[in-house]
């Protein structure tokens, strides 16, 4: 499937927002592993590095606290998740952008990040391009990628995007990924990859098939379980707050131990040719 589900415009980034909630490298954020697998790319990297697609700042902000000596810029198309990011910016440079037209020269950026964003675009090509246009040869990228088109995952299963439209609906997820269709997407756009990772395994895809199925029967919501839970006040906070690190524990425990088999989330390593 190389067309997407609907248009990018069809849905309001303005009313959604993500990545406000504090992120640290560790097993009880949810995001924990994908910022662990970005450091770890990021280890010999020196200079300037973009997150593209930032949202509210949560992983610029984060990794701006574990390499400070670099220089972290942070973009996003949202006009809200980058007022929210640059209220306390953290030495972070946010910038509002699309990823489509990056506000940089050519060759001006040492390492380039994606989280979550290339399923949301009209035209993913385009934004890799864009991505190599702006790193120097040589330079790394990191894309975290969710796959609801690999084989033998419950996406497939339920046929994401086709029979189950939820996360079309509620995520804007409107492009459906493989990881062979990264691949040969990546390598066509000058980022060829060079190493993957693997998390979303049993537990995450079986809760997040089940979180957006809710979300059908509720109504849509203003943000992610982990920034609502972090806000939320009171017992039912706390309660939130525990069942999230639980999970979040858990599904990085297992990401760990399966991380050489294909999962429904691909981190992948590129290099700019």
């Amino acid at each position: 499937m190389n067309e997407p589900l609907a248009p990018a415009s069809s849905f309001d980034y303005e009313a959604k927002r993500w990545g406000a909630a504090p992120l640290r490298p560790k097993p009880w954020f949810m995001n924990g592993l994908k910022l662990r697998y970005l450091l770890d790319d990021l280890g010999g990297v020196r200079g300037r590095v973009l997150d593209v697609g930032c949202g509210a700042g949560q992983v610029a902000k984060a990794v701006k606290r574990e390499r400070p000596d670099l220089e972290v810029l942070g973009c996003d198309v949202s006009r809200s998740a980058i007022a929210a990011a640059s209220a306390s910016p953290g030495g972070v440079d946010f910038r509002l952008a699309t990823a489509e037209r990056l506000p940089f020269a050519d060759g001006e950026l040492d390492f380039v990040w994606i989280f979550d964003v290339l399923e949301h675009v009209d035209s993913p090509e385009q934004v890799l391009r864009e991505v190599a246009r702006v790193l120097k040869p040589g330079g790394g990228f990191h894309i975290v990628l969710p796959l609801e088109g690999q084989p033998r995952t419950l996406y497939r299963l339920v046929g994401t995007g086709t029979r189950w439209t939820a996360k079309v609906r509620h995520g804007g997820h409107i492009q459906i990924f493989s990881a062979e269709r990264f691949r040969e997407m990546a390598g066509a756009c000058g980022l060829p990859v060079v190493r993957t990772r693997w998390s979303y395994h049993a537990l995450l895809q079986v809760l997040d098939i089940g979180y957006f199925s809710w979300l059908d029967r509720r109504g849509p919501v203003s943000g992610s379980v982990e920034d609502m839970s972090s806000q939320r006040r009171g017992v039912v906070g706390a309660v939130m707050r525990a069942a999230s690190r639980a999970v979040a524990t858990t599904a990085w425990g297992e990401a760990r131990v399966l991380r050489g088999v294909p999962g429904g989330c691909g981190h992948f390593t590129c290099l700019r040719r």
